[in-house]
């Protein structure tokens, strides 16, 4: 393709797509803060859907708002930070409301996936203190029972050892 084909085609994906426009947006103007700030705002907003006291939220789309950060290539601690940021929002909210065995599934995966990105990318000294504190402070309430706890607090530990 010439170099006039390859401007026009640009143009025309900038125009018909707005994962496009976001990211060559992005491309030309890197501000990675405002990009983890419109994150964290889904992260919440989908954490904070919810239905006669039972949260409705999908980890799905928490991974994908995560996905959507690592896509434009910040670095690992911008990475690192949604991520944490998710861990820390599922178990304030799983502390409050009452979560469906499957999601809390998808959440467990979620943290050891977590995890695993952190120390790979060597930033576990700043980040699992923060995970740790935030599986600890989870509520433990005797009639809502602590299963989403427990389960997390296991999943934090066999993917611990197995690092």
């Amino acid at each position: 393709m010439s170099a006039e084909q390859i401007s026009e085609m640009v143009l025309d994906l900038y125009a018909a797509r707005s994962e496009a426009r976001e990211y060559l947006d992005f491309f030309v103007s890197p501000d990675i803060e405002k990009k983890l700030e419109k994150s964290r705002s889904s992260i919440k907003k989908e954490m904070s859907r919810n239905s006669k006291g039972r949260n409705k939220s999908r980890s799905t789309r928490i991974r994908r708002f995560i996905k959507d950060i690592s896509s434009l290539n910040p670095g690992a601690e911008p990475v690192a930070e949604i991520m944490t940021f998710a861990v820390e929002t599922f178990c304030e909210v799983g502390s409050d409301q009452i979560i469906k065995t499957s999601v809390q599934n998808g959440y467990a995966r979620l943290l050891h996936d977590t995890i695993v990105y952190i120390n790979d990318a060597g930033l576990v000294g700043d980040y699992l203190p923060r995970i740790e504190k935030a599986v600890d402070s989870m509520s433990s309430s005797w009639w809502r029972g602590n299963e989403f706890k427990k389960l997390l607090k296991q999943e934090l530990k066999e993917t611990m050892e197995s690092l």
